[in-house]
C-alpha cells in the first residue's frame, strides 16, 4: 500500500514551473501584439513631413544695370526690381540684400551719389535690419501660405538724375551698380530676423 501511495502523489512543484511557464508565455505573446500595433499606429501618426516653399523669384527691368546706363542732366532712370515669392506653410522672413558701394546713406534708406546728383530710396515696406558689414539688409514678416509681390526700390524703381549734374560729374561716375539678392528663410525656432540673417551668413549664404 505505501507503494501505491508515492506513484499517486503528485508533483505540484513541477506542475507549478510549468503552468508559470505557460502563463509567461501566453503574457509574451500577447505583450508583442499590443507592441506590434502600438509602433505602427505611432508611425502612421508622427512621420515627418517636408513643409512646403514656393518659388522666390527677383525680377529686375530697366535701364540702369551694372553702371552702364547713359546719363543725361534731369531725366531720371529706372531699376524695377520686383521680388515675388509663392509663400510657405510655414510663417518666413524674406530678405533682400543691397549692395551698393558707390552710393552713401545717412538713415539706411536713401541713396546718393555726390550728396543729390543721383538718388533712389528703398520701398518704405521693407524694414532695414543692422548688420556689421557695408551691406544693406532689409526684410518682410510673412505669414504661413501668403504670397509675396514687392518692389525693392521705390517710386516704381525710379533712379533720380539732378538737372544739375555736370559732364565732369558724369564722367567721374564708373562701376556705378546696385547689387540685388534675396533670400527666404522659416521663422522656426529664430527669436528675431537678426537671428535668421546670421543663419544664412554662417553657411555662405
Amino acid at each position: 500500500m505505501a507503494q501505491n501511495k508515492n506513484r499517486a502523489k503528485i508533483n505540484i512543484p513541477l506542475h507549478l514551473i510549468v503552468l508559470l511557464l505557460c502563463l509567461t508565455m501566453l503574457s509574451v505573446h500577447l505583450t508583442n501584439g499590443m507592441f506590434a500595433r502600438y509602433l505602427s499606429t505611432a508611425d502612421g501618426h508622427d512621420s515627418a513631413r517636408v513643409i512646403k516653399f514656393g518659388n522666390l523669384t527677383l525680377t529686375e527691368t530697366g535701364d540702369f544695370a551694372d553702371g552702364e546706363a547713359i546719363f543725361t542732366p534731369g531725366v531720371d532712370l529706372k531699376k524695377k526690381a520686383v521680388l515675388s515669392f509663392e509663400g510657405s506653410e510655414a510663417a518666413t522672413y524674406v530678405f533682400v540684400e543691397v549692395e551698393a558701394p558707390q552710393w552713401d546713406t545717412a538713415d539706411n534708406r536713401t541713396f546718393t551719389i555726390q550728396t543729390d546728383r543721383l538718388q533712389f530710396d528703398i520701398d518704405a515696406a521693407w524694414t532695414h535690419l543692422p548688420t556689421a558689414d557695408d551691406h544693406y539688409i532689409y526684410y518682410l514678416t510673412l505669414d504661413p501660405n501668403t504670397a509675396l509681390a514687392a518692389d525693392i526700390i521705390a517710386n516704381d524703381g525710379n533712379i533720380q538724375v539732378s538737372a544739375q549734374i555736370t559732364k565732369d560729374e558724369i564722367a567721374a561716375m564708373t562701376d556705378i551698380a546696385i547689387v540685388l539678392r534675396a533670400a527666404v528663410v522659416q521663422i522656426g525656432e529664430f527669436a528675431s530676423p537678426a537671428a535668421a540673417w546670421a543663419s544664412l551668413t554662417s553657411k555662405g549664404g
